[in-house]
């Protein structure tokens, strides 16, 4: 499996932006750019390393490596919410399954949010997954992946469905995963100077645009999707020149825990405004806290349990090889 330092970097910075937005109580908006990187490297991750896998492998890969800590997180706060700890959070049966399956839907407030509100884009991320390992099966995953993404967002800007689940598996964002899918295989741009251009480029566009703070779907398409894409393409241009800063080795670790400080943070800052309080003394301690708590997920839950999960799906598939070997011998 290729390892790609600049991407581990990119994950770790885009959890930092998406938890600073959040710290901010959204007046720092274009924090948000962070899912946009997100999606962006999710495309080029999938279309890089998840070609060459079968369907049934993709896919429980995929789900070991996102299901347990977010069903773990959901439940969590499901039941410190039903204590009355996060009153803003509303659980219910339906809500709960929902949830736990991915499935959209309209909370209480009128939001497409789950129980743990930032796993929206975990429930576009599984329809993409759905979406690529469909094309796995076909055998043609990049191109059945990128063009079922392109209809299902014209679909969405043509009909405008009001349908939680439609309206979900619609969103103009999805053309980030085809962007990254791109990048994988058609633009492949390498040298230092096309780098560092387009990572300019890219930071200076996400500035001057995202300052404007409209957040409809479709204007974040060029006011955030495009500059994550050049972000991203630098990036990895620099990478691929051999000129990718060794300095910046404290982002790499920190990539490895940065699905951890995505669904953590949020915990965290709630538990920490009713402790510490919301000075900018307080955020900093905060920010530090959450990063802390996600290095010793990364390292207690995800790896171990991924490990375990990782272990078990593999005696299967030897069982069920060993089965097969079996009777065609019987036979």
């Amino acid at each position: 499996m290729p390892h790609y330092r600049s991407i581990q970097a990119l994950r770790f910075v885009a959890a930092l932006l998406v938890m600073a937005f959040h710290l901010a109580d959204g007046n720092f908006i274009v924090g948000a750019v962070g899912i946009d990187i997100f999606f962006v490297i999710s495309g080029f991750i999938m279309g890089t390393i998840g070609v060459g896998e079968t369907p049934s492998t993709f896919l429980a890969k995929r789900i070991i490596r996102v299901v347990p800590l977010y069903w773990a997180v959901t439940l969590f706060l499901s039941a410190v919410s039903v204590l009355g700890v996060f009153s803003r959070i509303t659980v219910d049966p339906p809500s709960l399954a929902k949830s736990l399956l991915f499935i959209p839907y309209f909370e209480a407030g009128g939001d497409l949010w789950p129980i743990v509100p930032v796993g929206w884009t975990l429930n576009v991320e599984m329809l993409f997954y759905a979406l690529f390992a469909a094309g796995l099966f076909l055998g043609t995953p990049i191109r059945f992946a990128a063009a079922s993404l392109a209809l299902l967002a014209l679909a969405g800007a043509v009909f405008q469905p009001s349908d939680a689940i439609l309206r979900q598996w619609t969103t103009p964002l999805l053309l980030e995963f085809a962007a990254g899918l791109a990048l994988a295989t058609r633009v492949r741009p390498s040298g230092i100077g096309k780098g560092l251009a387009m990572l300019g480029i890219g930071v200076i566009w996400l500035g001057e645009l995202a300052s404007l703070g409209i957040y409809d779907q479709y204007y974040r398409l060029l006011t955030w999707g495009v500059p994550a894409f050049l972000i991203v393409c630098g990036a990895l241009a620099i990478e691929r020149a051999g000129r990718w800063p060794s300095g910046l080795r404290a982002l790499e670790i920190g990539g490895d825990a940065s699905y951890s400080l995505y669904l953590l943070h949020g915990i965290v800052i709630s538990a920490a405004a009713k402790i510490l309080g919301t000075t900018l003394t307080a955020k900093v301690a905060t920010a530090m806290i959450a990063i802390l708590m996600a290095l010793v997920s990364y390292r207690l839950f995800e790896r171990p349990v991924g490990a375990v999960l990782t272990r078990f799906v593999r005696s299967r598939r030897r069982a069920v090889g060993n089965g097969s070997a079996a009777v065609t011998t019987e036979r």
